[in-house]
């Protein structure tokens, strides 16, 4: 912990995590006392204030994906039905690839309108980006402990919620650094609302719920497709269970599930309506996922049980199967657990047989999982507590488990090293870092178009500067094109790039003699 406050995150960082520190242990203290609304609210400032820090760890646009999803949402601003990413494709060529479209509908809208939204309320920054994952995450955080508290008890509800936010695979994907960030977070809260949903329906039996499964798995579908109906097959595994097969028992399912097609299909009828060649072609490239490793994402079938740990910490491999089984065996709802678990292994068995492998494919049922392991952790306290027959020494030894357990996890010099340039080595911070000050130093006039930018580092270009920009030199008759246009061209020529004599001649092209660090 000392390297921590010689380390290279900035005060607000380093205050983030203390004021975190101090309400993990009201936490502490309002669940031993049982005040249930002060640890709900304890509870939720302790994620806001660890999920903050995550969403401040990198001050600028992450690669791979994030970059694309800040571009769009800035777009949406504007046009928040019209998907772009070239908001001003001004260069005749083909906008036929998913790194390069116009009408951009490589991903499903909500997330990107909730970033838009975001943008719209708090500015244009790197945390207003991110700001969405902070707030869902948080609500991620609760629904788990109320979640395990219904399944079982309040400890592993309490448990299972400090598992979640001290995984550092959860605060990458925040940070926008792991693979689908913002897209895997709105899609993860989501579902895990629905699934939350369905226990509540399951306990209170109350007509609120059908409403609300409906309503998340719908929004849900609307971050990330098909997945997103996971929970009706839960509920259609518990039904079975239940030997209820008539309609009439099962008109509840019905209801939510037009609910959900409401929410879910009038973005797709939409898109076909306005967009049919930009939809065709999102759909096959999407449908693609399951028949070919796209872009390199391969693995064989046991992929993700080898992620198992980098999704969930250290030893979550071993250790999940005996937390299944202690699930189900400490609940007294076998049939509603039987058809959680059914969740999880049908979300596995799909993404192994999916051509395209990525870690984060089967999160979405890391409510369960968290759950799981929340109930091994309490099975190993009571283990401790009935060897020792220390009964008045029970809460402290809940509470230093519990504490033991969020510093073991929450990896500070782990973050410190890949998220800051205190580790000389982390070339891709430093990279970064030194193009955003680049982009972001350019006076150019506002009929500007940026030319020759190392690689996908175009779109950074576009997120700052709001000028179109190109990973190529323009052929010349693009540059006429683009001069008969009335346009002023810009062209980076660091790295010894070799100019065509068109450019070269003409006085009124733009020479950006800066390098462009970074990957191809």
């Amino acid at each position: 912990m000392a390297s921590f406050f010689n380390s290279y995150f900035n005060d607000t960082q380093i205050f983030l995590i203390l004021f975190s520190s101090v309400f993990f242990l009201f936490s502490i203290i309002s669940h031993l006392k049982n005040k249930e609304l002060f640890f709900y609210v304890f509870l939720g400032l302790t994620s806001i204030c660890i999920f903050s820090f995550s969403a401040l760890l990198d001050p600028f646009l992450n690669l791979w994906d994030e970059r694309f999803h800040a571009l769009v949402a800035k777009n949406l601003m504007n046009e928040p039905l019209m998907p772009m990413l070239y908001n001003d494709p001004i260069v005749e060529m083909a906008y036929d690839r998913w790194d390069r479209y116009h009408i951009w509908l490589h991903k499903q809208p909500l997330f990107l309108w909730q970033i838009a939204f975001s943008f719209k309320i708090f500015g244009i920054s790197e945390f207003s980006l991110r700001l969405p994952n902070v707030i869902l995450s948080t609500i991620f955080v609760l629904i788990i402990y109320r979640s395990g508290t219904l399944l079982t008890n309040k400890n592993v509800g309490f448990i299972a919620s400090l598992l979640a936010l001290s995984t550092i695979y959860l605060i990458e994907l925040i940070a926008g650094r792991q693979t689908l960030e913002h897209n895997d977070i709105s899609f993860l809260a989501y579902v895990s609302l629905s699934i939350w949903s369905f226990i509540e329906y399951y306990y209170s039996k109350k007509r609120i719920w059908i409403y609300l499964i409906g309503l998340f798995s719908g929004m849900a579908i609307l971050c990330k497709w098909l997945v997103g109906l996971l929970v009706y097959f839960g509920w259609f595994v518990l039904r079975i269970l239940e030997k209820k097969f008539k309609f009439s028992e099962n008109k509840d399912i019905a209801v939510s599930i037009l609910i959900t097609l409401a929410i879910a299909l009038p973005w797709q009828i939409l898109t076909f309506l306005w967009y049919p060649e930009e939809a065709i072609s999102a759909y096959n490239f999407n449908h693609l996922h399951f028949t070919v490793p796209i872009e390199g994402h391969v693995g064989d079938s046991w992929y993700h049980f080898d992620k198992f740990d980098f999704l969930y910490g250290k030893l979550a491999s071993f250790l999940i199967v005996p937390a299944f089984f202690i699930l189900l065996s400490n609940s007294r709802e076998k049939k509603l657990i039987y058809a959680l678990l059914g969740m999880v292994a049908v979300v596995y068995l799909f993404f192994c047989f999916a051509a395209t492998k990525m870690p984060s494919f089967p999160i979405v049922v890391a409510l369960i999982i968290f759950i799981a392991f929340a109930c091994f952790v309490e099975h190993i306290i009571n283990m401790i507590n009935h060897f020792f027959k220390l009964t008045n020494l029970q809460p402290a030894i809940f509470t230093l488990i519990i504490i033991g357990i969020v510093l073991f996890r929450f990896d500070i010099e782990f973050l410190q090293e890949k998220h800051t340039i205190w580790n000389k080595k982390n070339r891709y911070t430093t990279m970064l870092i030194h193009n955003k000050a680049v982009f972001q130093s350019l006076d150019l006039p506002k009929d500007a178009v940026l030319f020759n930018i190392k690689g996908r580092h175009y779109i950074e270009a576009m997120f700052h500067t709001g000028l179109p920009a190109y990973n190529f030199i323009p052929t010349e008759e693009q540059y006429r094109d683009i001069k008969n246009k009335g346009r002023t061209i810009a062209v980076f020529t660091g790295n010894n790039v070799k100019i065509p004599s068109y450019l070269k001649n003409d006085t009124t092209v733009i020479s950006l003699n800066m390098e462009i660090q970074g990957y191809k």
